[in-house]
């Protein structure tokens, strides 16, 4: 039988960090975009929740959650704002591949760190490069082999909390003209001489988050900064993108779900013509489109999540969650802001806030544009034209066409009560 229902464990995570995003994210919201400073003191409260650092295992001092726990997360606090998500939750992206690949001695002296210290240390992942975005096998930072270092020269864009992580996840190659079986991966320390925060990108939304270019010129790591083998880059990043992707998505869901309340609140509270506005089938119907995209989402979100957790590939319902969570989010801060009018669009109400940061998801770990042709591109493969009979057949002027299911045998059933008809095929 399918149960749709947390285990104690999860919805207790969900409670707090639904109770730690209404007190400290969504009161502050506003004053936490308009500061223009890194939220140092929130991320300590965050840290100190249990809400940073899902995937370090308990050995090494983390909380070890589960893929559906960090979706769980990721919802609450999407909800009180984007931009504090990202921030709060980018270590879970950076810290993956490493956490993928790490040897037990790196384990112990580079990812413990993160989850036993007194203070939140974030890491930041680092494979978008100007000329590699969605073509994300055409890094051109290199990895240079010096005796028992490497030599990193490069650039990257793009990268969350960048500028205060204490390392970079960098995606490198070690030979450019071999394309993605070129790529490596190595993690570098922000105070190296010759690591270099170029610029901080100035966004339209999710202004409480901060997106680095950094520049890398010489900078020697030591050979334990390798996680993994040579020639797996792309894949590691890959497989990387394809487990943190539900978060996004989860991020997307907790926007979504929030502009319905914002736009359910509004709606039973403003009176016109004597009546609440949600009473007027235009607004309620809008209210319940609204309500169904954010409860689609959250479904396809945590299935996507739950197949990591069993151990299956999720590549299509990933990019398929991410996808549409997303766009939900989009469309309900849109409606959201429609549905309040001119107040919705005013800075004293959340809504156009949310909507600059639901864009923003849009884009990031993927386009939504190439989320859809990863899920279509799966689908092709998934149904092969010998292994699924619809019935349908191609109409072909000719007697060449080779029809891959050969021809019908015998007569074709009596559907309609009056005998058997000859199949003509």
């Amino acid at each position: 039988m399918v149960d749709f229902a947390l285990s104690k464990r999860e919805q207790e995570l969900f409670d707090t960090a639904m109770e730690f995003s209404k007190k400290w994210i969504v009161p502050y919201a506003r004053e936490l975009e308009e500061a223009d400073e890194f939220p140092w003191g929130l991320a300590q409260k965050a840290y100190d929740a249990g809400l940073m650092n899902s995937h370090v295992p308990k050995k090494y001092g983390g909380p070890e959650h589960s893929m559906v726990e960090e979706a769980l997360i990721g919802e609450a606090i999407g909800y009180g704002d984007g931009g504090i998500a990202t921030t709060i939750l980018a270590n879970n992206l950076a810290l993956t591949p490493l956490l993928l690949t790490a040897t037990p001695e790196q384990m112990e002296k580079y990812i413990k760190p993160f989850a036993t210290g007194k203070k939140p240390q974030f890491a930041a992942f680092s494979l978008t490069e100007r000329e590699a975005g969605s073509d994300a096998a055409a890094v051109k930072t290199t990895a240079t082999k010096d005796g028992d270092e490497w030599i990193i020269n490069g650039r990257k864009c793009f990268s969350t909390n960048g500028h205060v992580a204490k390392y970079h996840t960098v995606f490198t190659t070690v030979d450019p003209t071999k394309g993605y079986k070129g790529m490596a991966l190595h993690m570098i320390e922000r105070e190296l001489p010759g690591v270099k925060i170029v610029m901080l990108e100035d966004k339209l939304g999710q202004r409480a988050s901060f997106q680095a270019e950094i520049e890398y010129k010489d900078v020697r790591i030591p050979g334990d900064c390798l996680f993994g083998e040579i020639g797996k880059g792309f894949k590691y990043a890959m497989q990387t993108l394809d487990r943190t992707r539900a978060a996004i998505a989860a991020l997307g869901v907790g926007i979504a779900q929030r502009a319905v309340h914002e736009a359910a609140i509004f709606a039973n509270y403003r009176k016109q013509f004597g009546k609440p506005i949600g009473a007027y089938q235009g607004i309620n119907f809008m209210i319940a489109e609204m309500e169904a995209r954010a409860m689609h989402a959250r479904w396809a979100t945590r299935y996507s999540a739950w197949l990591v957790d069993q151990g299956q590939r999720n590549t299509k319902e990933s990019s398929c969650a991410k996808f549409f969570a997303t766009d939900a989010a989009m469309q309900n801060t849109i409606d959201c802001i429609q549905i309040m009018g001119g107040y919705g669009y005013s800075k004293e109400y959340p809504a156009e806030q949310m909507m600059r940061g639901a864009k923003l998801t849009q884009i990031y770990e993927g386009t939504n544009q190439i989320q859809r042709w990863v899920a279509g591109q799966a689908v092709l493969k998934e149904v092969q034209v010998t292994e699924l009979d619809t019935g349908f057949r191609l109409s072909f002027p000719g007697n060449d066409y080779p029809d891959p299911w050969g021809p019908r045998e015998g007569d074709v059933p009596d559907f309609w009560g009056k005998g058997k008809s000859k199949n003509k095929q």
